[in-house]
């Protein structure tokens, strides 16, 4: 097979059309996987029904999925099930019933398998060097930093930045003396739109910040919209997720709208030029350029381990320990296992 063929821009605009729910770098890391698999299956040429056909036909064959996963690491192996399931589910109705749930099954069966094995090597939780380093610093510092963070009035990036530092360290809600805190993902900041409508904002999976209900409105995360499969089910995943925006924050937000004029449904965040709506790597590279000055491996993730990390008060209950968890949008077992370090 001519291994000069490259057929991901078209696997990117068939996920567009059968998975408007992933984000353009899902679908863009999908798209790498798929072409991988189909270079590798001696296909030539683009057709995503025959491409399923030929997978569910040597699924049943081989009783295995050794021609999806191929080489690499647990974490692309599993990306590459799971770029193939979107496809799988998408032609449900037009493939055999056997075939299909036979290769639904070890789907499910061989990523079950393969998620265990990423748990099990991240769940002995011993800290590297550099997290060595950045766990020295104290959640409770870090939101000082933001809130202290002298913008420029004059840069509207100044504003951008401050914004960003607070909505990521110094958003949460306080109930008994506890604070729940908001520290969503990357994607979800960037991706923020602005909804100052009182009604609720439109299903058109987008991400709001919903002045009226002073909430962020998410529409497109891990865990909304789309589908998941538990025990070889496919269910719909939650539609929408709400999470508090601290009042303080707010009041900032309304100021920051009106200095750099944002209409309702525009972008909260603009890149330096202040011309286009930032991507998730261009609002990485800013968190990180904020928070050197205290660390040079501060990142999203660092930060959720300093606040999975940080030391608990004593007399906390199991459903204010649970509720801890919620605005970072994962379990207490999520947490222990990937951000937990000893």
């Amino acid at each position: 097979m001519d291994s000069s063929l490259n057929y991901k821009t078209q696997f990117i605009n068939y996920l567009e059309e059968i998975r408007s729910d992933l984000s353009p770098q899902s679908r863009k890391l999908y798209a790498n996987q798929l072409n991988t698999i189909l270079m590798n299956n001696n296909l030539n040429n683009f057709n995503p029904f025959k491409f399923i056909v030929r997978l569910t036909n040597k699924a049943k064959r081989n009783k295995s999925l050794d021609f999806i996963l191929l080489d690499g690491s647990n974490q692309t192996k599993n990306q590459r099930l799971s770029a193939v399931k979107s496809i799988l589910v998408a032609n449900k109705e037009s493939l055999d019933k056997q075939k299909y749930d036979n290769l639904l099954n070890l789907i499910s069966v061989i990523g079950d398998r393969l998620r265990n094995e990423i748990s099990n090597k991240a769940g002995l939780n011993l800290k590297n060097d550099d997290e060595e380093e950045a766990l020295k610093i104290t959640w409770d510092s870090l939101g000082k930093y933001a809130e202290d963070y002298k913008p420029s009035i004059i840069s509207k990036h100044g504003l951008r930045n401050w914004l960003i530092l607070n909505l990521m360290l110094n958003n949460y809600e306080e109930k008994d003396d506890v604070k729940y805190y908001v520290l969503l993902r990357v994607i979800e900041y960037s991706s923020l739109f602005l909804w100052s409508n009182k009604r609720l904002p439109p299903d058109d999976k987008k991400n709001y910040i919903y002045l009226h209900d002073k909430s962020l409105y998410i529409q497109h995360s891990k865990t909304t919209g789309g589908i998941r499969v538990i025990n070889g089910t496919t269910t719909n995943q939650r539609k929408v997720a709400k999470y508090p925006i601290d009042s303080n924050l707010i009041e900032f937000i309304k100021l920051y709208i009106k200095k750099l004029k944002i209409k309702n449904k525009e972008p909260i965040f603009y890149n330096d030029n202040a011309t286009d709506q930032i991507d998730t790597n261009y609002f990485s590279k800013v968190l990180k350029e904020l928070l050197s000055p205290l660390s040079p491996n501060l990142n999203s993730t660092m930060l959720r381990k300093i606040y999975e990390n940080r030391i608990l008060p004593s007399n906390l209950n199991a459903n204010q320990k649970s509720r801890l968890n919620k605005g970072l949008d994962h379990s207490m077992e999520i947490a222990e296992t990937f951000y937990k370090k000893i």
